[in-house]
């Protein structure tokens, strides 16, 4: 099968086509025949060598069909067609992909792979985030970062659910977009912070927060009495296309201002795809559901395999809307 590795940490550049053996599925495991990967900032951070040994094979998000399952398999069934997230397996660059059935998702009749691809990490994380974490009520104010990339988009049409005012930070570019989407106010990332504060007089309830480090900081300063930032990565620890920030939990979890949250009962609360697998299939049903009634719609560009270094670049420079697809 062809698959996608990276020989040695790097830039985009680093990563090749390879012909590698098809793998098998193990126990718990099913195997996918994919017909399109999801990109995300995790196979960034796995080319750039944060963790293991090279040779690196990134890919934690996949869609296709069951082509063979595991011993005591018996859901997904052989035949199948799923999205899934190996994110212990990783390799989800390649034509054949192993996943564990547990992570594996239903894909309705009728419903592109590349519109499948695009839903799990992206929209479950942005789930997790809105839905699960910051929970909007109708008329509070939503300030979603990085507005325009995959889990940016997915949680402003999950807010705009909720009868909220939007705000959004993005690069200038991507502003016309966001307003189609329901966003009131655009910011880019020059004094975003006196931008929120002087169109809302006095701040914001919710911020949808992906980006990391100082942006945590300057998150919750925007946030009025009994606000909430909910943060969900850390896309600013890409320092460069060839380094990245391998000390994640030191930068972190130093200089939160503890007497200011108590004091104003601000609160910061931490998301990631780690709940139970029930509860993640609950959320992907209610999301199958959402997309049926079109109230979310991924906005998808796609790439063949090949080109897998170019996703990569593009994501990296931030020149997405919405989610890349690499097409197999």
């Amino acid at each position: 099968m062809r698959q996608v590795v990276a020989e040695r940490a790097g830039s985009p550049e680093v990563l090749r086509v390879v012909d590698a053996p098809d793998p098998e599925p193990g126990p718990g495991e099913v195997l996918i025949a994919a017909e399109a990967v999801g990109v995300n900032f995790a196979d960034v951070w796995a080319r750039l060598g944060v963790e293991g040994e090279p040779p690196f094979r990134p890919g934690i998000e996949v869609a296709g069909t069951v082509v063979a399952a595991g011993p005591d398999v018996t859901s997904p069934a052989v035949g199948d067609r799923v999205a899934a997230t190996p994110y212990a397996l990783s390799g989800a660059y390649a034509e054949l992909v192993r996943a564990p059935a547990e992570l594996c998702f239903p894909v309705p009749d009728g419903m592109p792979a590349t519109t499948a691809a695009a839903l799990p990490l992206n929209y479950l994380t942005a789930y997790a985030a809105v839905e699960h974490a910051a929970r909007p009520r109708e008329g509070e104010r939503v300030l979603v970062h990085a507005a325009a990339g995959g889990v940016g988009l997915a949680a402003v049409q999950l807010a705009r659910r909720h009868g909220v005012e939007l705000y959004a930070t993005a690069s200038p570019g991507k502003h016309e977009v966001l307003r189609t989407e329901g966003v009131t106010h655009t910011f880019d990332y020059a004094d975003w912070v006196a931008e929120v504060e002087r169109r809302s007089g006095d701040g914001v309830d919710i911020v949808v927060d992906g980006v990391g480090e100082e942006q945590f900081r300057r998150s919750l300063s925007v946030l009025r009495f009994g606000g909430r930032v909910v943060a969900f990565g850390y896309t600013t620890g890409v320092t460069s296309e060839t380094d990245a920030d391998r000390d994640l939990e030191q930068t972190l979890s130093t200089g939160l201002p503890v007497y200011e949250l108590l004091s104003e009962a601000r609160g910061l609360i931490g998301v990631h795809m780690g709940p139970p697998a029930a509860t993640l299939h609950s959320w992907w049903d209610h999301l199958i559901a959402l997309h049926a009634a079109g109230e979310i719609a991924p906005r998808v560009t796609t790439l063949p395999l090949a080109d897998a270094a170019e996703a990569h670049r593009r994501l990296h420079a931030r020149e997405n809307v919405g989610k890349l697809v690499l097409v197999v």
